[in-house]
This record gives C-alpha cells, sequence and structure tokens, in this order.
C-alpha cells in the first residue's frame, strides 16, 4: 500500500478507515526515526545539516468511531514540509513527490551541474526502479564533483614484509623467526602510501549495488574508475559503520556528501539482504530546501556582474556572533563588492507572497528576526547593507522596507517563481529577478 502526496502540502490527503492505521504506524515510525537521527537524510552540500526542524511528515485525526470501547480512526489527514523521498514500514509505502514536479530536473541540475533530459522529472517515483533511478544521479554527480575538486584518497598504511632490501624499521621478533637461517632477507615494517582506505572502499561497493539495481547506465562512465581502483588494491568496504569513522582534511573534505548518500544506499542494501528482499525499496528523503538554496547561490554566481562576489558561508563553516567563536550564524547567500557586504539572501522554501504587516500573513517573526541578526552582524557603519528573502512562487511586488533605527538597512521579499508550465517561462522569471538583485544592489 502506499501513500503519495506533494512536498510542502498544508492542505493535506485525505485517508480512510480501511487504510489510515497502517499509514499512522508507518508515520509513526518514521517520526521515530527523524527524532533519533537515523533516518536518511540526502545532504548535496559538504557542511553537515544537522538543524532539520520539520519532520518530512505528520498526520491529524479526523474523526473516529468507538467500536467495542475501542476508538476506530475513521479519516486522517497527512501534511508533509521541504522534503522529498520515500519511506517503507510493515508493508505501507510513505511517498512524497515534488511539488514542482516540471522543473525539478532544472533544480537539481543547477545543484548538481549534472544534465538531466527535459521530461525526465515527469518520471513517477512511486516505483522502486526510479527510486534508485534518482539515487543514482546525484551519486554520480557528487561523485564527479568530489573527483574533480579533491585529490582521490590516500593514506598511509602499516606494511609488515619479509622482503630482500631493508625499509622502516627491523621487526626484531619476526625477522628472527622468519629468517634465523636466512641472513638475505630482513622482516620489515614500514608506512607505505595506500588507496584502500574507506572512502574508495565504499565507492566500489556503491558502484556494484547500484549496477545491481538495474540502473548501470547511468552510472556507466565508473566502470573504468572502478576497475583502476581495483587494480590499485583497492578492496570492499566490510562495515557500513566505517564511513562514519573517516576522518576528513582539507584534501577530502570533497568527498563527504558522497559519502553520506553511499551509507543511506549501501544501509538500505544491507536491510533488504537481512529481511530476504522482501523490502526492495530504498528508504531517504532529499531536502527540497536545501536545493532551492544551491540553486538561487548557482543562479546568482553565473549571472551576476563580475565585480560583485557571490557566496555561501554554508560551503565551509558558519561565523561567530558572539567572542569565543560562540552562536555560530549561517546565512544562506552573502554578495560583497570590493569585500564589503552588500546583500545577504535567505532562501526560504515557503508560502512567503508578501512581506506583511505582520507574521500571520506575512514574513515569519522567527525569520525577520533572524535575517536582522544577518544585517547587524555583516552591516558595516554607515554602508548600505540589504537583506532578501526569496521564496519559489510569484509575490504581490517587490516588497522592500527600511528599518526605523537604521536607515543604512533595508530588508524585503524579491520572489523567483518557479510554478511556471515551461523552462523557457522559467528563464523569463530568473532574468527578471536578476534585473531587481542588481538593481537592489546599485541603488546601495
Amino acid at each position: 500500500m502506499s501513500l503519495i502526496i506533494e512536498d510542502s502540502n498544508l492542505n493535506g490527503v485525505e485517508v480512510y478507515y480501511n487504510q489510515s492505521a497502517g499509514f499512522m504506524r508507518a508515520v509513526d515510525e518514521l517520526q521515530k526515526q527523524y527524532r533519533d537521527g537515523t533516518l536518511d537524510i540526502v545532504n548535496l552540500q559538504s557542511y553537515s545539516t544537522n538543524g532539520h526542524t520539520d519532520c518530512p511528515i505528520w498526520y491529524e485525526i479526523q474523526s473516529y468511531t468507538t467500536k467495542r470501547w475501542t476508538p476506530v480512526v475513521d479519516e486522517c489527514k497527512f501534511y508533509t514540509s521541504h522534503y522529498i523521498g520515500r519511506f517503507s514500514f510493515n508493508g505501507y509505502s510513505i511517498i512524497i513527490n515534488p511539488r514542482y514536479g516540471n522543473i525539478f530536473s532544472y533544480l537539481i541540475s543547477y545543484a548538481t551541474n549534472l544534465y538531466l533530459p527535459l521530461g525526465s522529472s515527469n518520471l513517477e517515483y512511486n516505483t522502486t526502479s526510479n527510486s534508485y533511478w534518482l539515487i543514482a544521479l546525484i551519486w554520480k554527480a557528487l561523485l564527479n564533483k568530489a573527483l574533480t575538486v579533491g585529490q582521490i584518497p590516500r593514506e598511509y598504511k602499516t606494511v609488515q614484509k619479509n622482503q630482500k632490501h631493508f625499509k622502516g624499521h627491523l621487526n626484531i621478533s619476526k625477522h628472527i623467526h622468519s629468517n634465523l637461517c636466512n641472513a638475505s632477507r630482513f622482516f620489515c615494517s614500514y608506512k607505505k602510501l595506500s588507496m584502500d582506505n574507506a572512502i574508495n572502499q565504499t565507492i566500489r561497493a556503491v558502484y556494484k549495488v547500484l549496477k545491481g539495481k538495474g540502473v548501470g547506465t547511468i552510472i556507466g562512465e565508473f566502470e573504468a574508475y572502478d576497475k583502476y581502483l581495483e587494480s590499485m588494491g583497492v578492496g570492499s568496504i566490510d562495515n557500513v559503520n566505517q564511513i562514519e569513522s573517516i576522518k576528513y582534511t582539507r584534501l577530502n573534505d570533497a568527498y563527504r556528501p558522497v559519502m553520506r548518500l553511499s551509507k543511506t544506499i549501501l544501509s538500505n542494501q544491507r536491510a533488504q539482504s537481512v529481511d530476504g528482499g522482501q523490502n526492495s525499496d530504498i528508504s531517504y528523503f532529499i531536502d527540497i530546501a536545501e536545493l532551492w538554496e544551491i540553486y538561487l547561490l548557482r543562479l546568482l554566481q553565473n549571472n551576476l556582474p563580475s565585480e560583485y562576489k557571490v557566496f555561501s558561508p554554508n560551503s565551509l563553516r558558519g561565523e561567530s556572533l558572539l567572542d569565543n567563536d560562540m552562536r555560530e550564524i549561517r546565512p544562506d547567500i552573502l554578495i560583497s563588492k570590493n569585500g564589503v557586504v552588500e546583500m545577504v539572501i535567505d532562501a526560504k522554501y515557503k508560502y512567503y507572497n508578501n512581506f506583511g504587516a505582520t507574521s500571520t500573513f506575512g514574513i515569519q517573526r522567527e525569520d525577520l528576526y533572524q535575517m536582522t541578526t544577518y544585517l547587524y552582524h555583516y552591516g558595516e557603519e554607515n554602508r548600505n547593507i540589504v537583506g532578501i528573502f526569496t521564496a519559489p512562487i510569484e509575490c504581490c511586488d517587490n516588497d522592500i522596507h527600511t528599518y526605523r533605527n537604521n536607515r543604512n538597512h533595508k530588508i524585503g521579499l524579491v520572489n523567483l517563481d518557479i510554478t511556471k508550465d515551461s523552462i523557457e517561462s522559467i528563464h523569463l522569471a530568473e532574468k527578471k529577478y536578476i534585473e531587481t538583485i542588481i538593481n537592489l544592489l546599485g541603488s546601495n
């Protein structure tokens, strides 16, 4: 049984008594895993997004009937937040599809630098093959990025070997045991730079799993790379938990996102092996709010004039609001000129269509206060700075306001409507958005 619903569905989907109980139990288990931190959330960036506040799905009982002194649910509504994905429990599947299906592949392409053919987003996500299709595409993109940005992971391993030439230091006890009657050999211990480590082992293991799931054509370009790793003595990872023990450095940090996703894939594969393959589906969730943030970042980087620097503190780490590196803040996007931040953009995957005089009909109070903190932190004395919220829907107008106690600080709503029916319409909306941002920067 499958419950199929779109992300950010605030109106809910009604389910009646003959199915409600099973789906409610599945959602209860999903929420438990979410609270425990064991639910697989696919991150597309190198930093860890531990600040998830909204569970992917929840329910509300609309009515029930008491039968034999036991309440039986007649009608239940299920609601979703800013995730897409799937989860299965006891034969009941929860499937959350992208709300903007016509533009989903376009957003993924921007976030991952991966070309997706037009129309690929219209595929139904409620089949096992397509769930692996999407995961394989994202894994491919993340691995390509890691291979481009980072170095092939190598680490030193201790080698103990009885050989003709002396190297490292002599292992006295083993040398005497092995070479008591042979003075021409040395039992040595030394460090050797090896590619046989957890990162490369994980890549080989996931490649094998995805190939076995029928998506080999998507990741076919890594066949030669897999053979290369094999030729360099790289085996397959023994335990999925080894992925959590990987020590990341500046040289291999680009592999962090693909390792997180790899753990999701391998954990699901292990679970399927344990239950005898009865649950052949994969459980995972993708944060569309994060995808929206990356899309806006890339769009601005590709289209603003060269004198502006567009970047995200999230690509490395946030900045400290207080002394002693206390209270880290993470604005989504910063735009600076000559080293001075002129604009802060907060990508909001919400239904913000006007700034609003109150939070009831506009920007929520916590978002307003958060942006005010950003402007206080990044603003310089006697220099103008503007904070912009950007949501993925049409808004009444570009709504910009000035702070009463600091005339150099402005705040407002400038949306980029992606609810259009065609890529051409999206491009027109992007052009309008970029022009508005440039005008606001010019007015500073």
